[in-house]
């Protein structure tokens, strides 16, 4: 770091984080990534977040040494982060200007933060458009420059006491405040080196750097939902004892409370692959509880697709026609609308940008699929070719389909069911 360069701290949460008030997920990390970064590049800012920070100890203490201290602070309260909330506050206690508020356009503001300037950006689905990056790169860009020009009053704080006069650190130094340590690792680092290594499929590597990153920040909920992943992925010493593991981290999220659908779908996910290994009916109706759970508070289509999914081999499984058919046409009523969520996304003028739109694609044609609507399902093969990233989301997807027509065939042979 540059001693002459001005600091830039960023508040916000990171990775995708999910907005109960708007119902979609957001990744904070394509915000910080596509927008800020850049931006705070081009006006030679050093940038970083609380989990950029080089860790020697406790994370409390340089976070808030650059609360105070940061020459610029952004502070992204999209999905009404309670620690991002809080640490604006701190700034805002703090520092009467060069501070910036910026949110997802559809935030819902609580009366007290909507008497703050919110500069609004738009995600399609869990990222950004480039268009939109664009856009809002050059506003940013903007505020930025003319609040280390002319600085003035935003904290609401000092607005409205006027007369407060802001605090000032005893000397007890010459070492800068919140200087950023050399030499050790920081949780950012650490965490796009466990990606690194699960996207290699090094899963067991990707174990070992999350549970270091956990010391850190023991109960960060996005960690300990990688760390499950990671482990359920790991496959190690065996299957069935890395689910089991995976399912009690995710005990510190409470999964039989929770109403965040990214506990909810790796439960679900767990469990679904758990029944492979036990052959236990329960494990396929735990992981249906955990996907129609996160399904009905979320509404999207990865989730009802493996609702739909999981009734169509509970009907496979039943022991009785009678709950063979029930489930049945619940997996239509499921699809049918898994359908509709899909043919909306579609339809928008944005959909090419949306980087979901090959499951999207994919989602859609297994839904009409099963639903028995092959005709309609066909026109949509020439998009999952043009959307596909690759050899294994096409393995996948052919999988995921075979599965289910044996499900559906099942049940046609066991009572007669033709759905």
């Amino acid at each position: 770091m540059k001693k002459t360069q001005k600091n830039c701290f960023v508040i916000m949460g990171y990775g995708i984080k999910y907005d109960h008030a708007s119902g979609r997920s957001l990744d904070l990390d394509k915000t910080y990534e596509n927008i800020i970064l850049p931006v705070c590049k081009s006006l030679q800012l050093n940038c970083f977040r609380a989990k950029d920070i080089a860790i020697n100890g406790v994370i409390d203490k340089p976070m808030y040494d650059w609360l105070y201290s940061a020459d610029v602070v952004v502070a992204d309260i999209s999905t009404l982060n309670a620690n991002a909330l809080y640490e604006l506050g701190v700034r805002h206690a703090l520092r009467p200007y060069s501070t910036i508020v910026i949110s997802e356009k559809e935030l819902k503001r609580p009366f007290d933060v909507d008497h703050t300037v919110i500069n609004p950006y738009e995600h399609l689905g869990a990222d950004i458009g480039v268009t939109e990056a664009t856009r809002f790169k050059k506003e940013l860009k903007a505020k930025i420059n003319t609040i280390i020009k002319n600085p003035s009053t935003d904290s609401p704080v000092y607005t409205y006491l006027p007369s407060l006069t802001p605090p000032k650190l005893k000397a007890t130094s010459k070492k800068k405040q919140g200087a950023l340590l050399e030499g050790y690792p920081s949780i950012s680092e650490l965490i796009k080196n466990a990606e690194d290594a699960k996207n290699k499929k090094d899963f067991n590597l990707a174990v070992k750097i999350l549970s270091a990153a956990r010391k850190y920040d023991e109960n960060n909920q996005f960690i300990i939902q990688r760390l499950a992943l990671a482990t359920y992925k790991s496959e190690k010493p065996n299957k069935l004892s890395s689910y089991k593991k995976a399912i009690n981290i995710l005990k510190k999220l409470n999964p039989e409370t929770t109403s965040d659908p990214e506990t909810l779908g790796l439960c679900g996910a767990i469990y679904k692959r758990m029944y492979v290994e036990t052959k236990k009916q329960e494990d396929v109706e735990k992981s249906l509880w955990y996907y129609e759970k996160g399904f009905y508070i979320k509404q999207d289509y990865y989730n009802g697709l493996n609702v739909a999914y999981l009734y169509d081999q509970l009907a496979s499984l039943a022991q009785r026609k009678e709950k063979a058919v029930y489930c049945a046409l619940h997996a239509n009523t499921i699809r049918g609308k898994v359908i509709k969520i899909c043919e909306g996304l579609i339809k928008k003028k944005n959909f090419s940008s949306r980087s979901d739109a090959e499951w999207i694609v994919q989602t859609i044609y297994q839904a009409l699929l099963g639903n028995g609507l092959k005709a309609k399902a066909k026109k949509y093969l020439s998009l999952i070719k043009k959307y596909s990233a690759g050899d294994f989301d096409q393995d996948t997807f052919k999988e995921h389909v075979n599965k289910l027509l044996v499900f559906k065939r099942t049940a046609r042979k066991k009572y007669g069911i033709n759905y």
